[in-house]
């Protein structure tokens, strides 16, 4: 046993360390304003270490990004799959909806999607890139449950709609007079209207 395990502190790597510093700091500046002298100073490494872990700078928030991507996947695929077959439509589209109506939203996937708001409401080319990664979950986890509820509409529709009502909800969160994911419902009647209209 190290002297580190014996005394209970877990040594954190450089890369877990610029990932995280990266992550901070998208959140709090955003793509254009995070630099990559602010990355190494949050992170306590050398420019050196973000060559030889990542290549670049845009390769690491791009890798930030995509990592993000992967455990909002992950999160909104384990919702989906918590929900019994004969849910009904509303009890899939609160699942699928829940980061942005669910006020008991835990505090790790409150920072996933205020990230994921963020990228894409500025563009980010790391994000943009990514994006399409989320295609499969939505497909075949969404799209598929929503097909058997509105038969009538084909699936490019669905996914119309889904990107139409993603787009509103990314809208409502980012306004002035709302703050935080969990806000864009405004609390159990906002979240009964927002469902309604979805």
């Amino acid at each position: 046993m190290t002297p580190a395990e014996a005394s209970g502190v877990v040594a954190v790597s450089t890369a877990d360390r610029l990932r995280a510093a990266a992550e901070a700091l998208l959140l709090e500046k955003g793509h254009e304003a995070t630099s990559l002298r602010d990355i190494t100073e949050r992170a306590g490494a050398n420019v050196a270490a973000v060559s030889y872990h990542f290549g670049s700078k845009d390769a690491l928030l791009a890798r930030v990004y995509g990592e993000v991507l992967t455990e909002a996947a992950a999160m909104q695929r384990s919702r989906l799959e918590a929900l019994p077959e004969a849910a009904s439509l509303e009890e899939l589209v609160r699942a699928w909806l829940a980061p942005a109506l669910d006020s008991e939203t835990t505090e790790r996937e409150t920072r996933v999607w205020a990230l994921i708001h963020r990228g894409v409401a500025e563009a980010a080319p790391g994000m943009l890139e990514s994006l399409p990664s989320l295609a499969d979950t939505v497909e075949e986890h969404l799209i598929t449950r929503l097909a058997a509820h509105l038969p009538h509409l084909d699936r490019a529709e669905l996914m119309l709609r889904h990107d139409a009502v993603l787009a509103a909800i990314g809208g409502l969160i980012g306004s002035s007079s709302l703050s935080g994911p969990s806000a864009a419902g405004k609390g159990r009647e906002g979240s009964d209207m927002l469902v309604a209209w979805v």
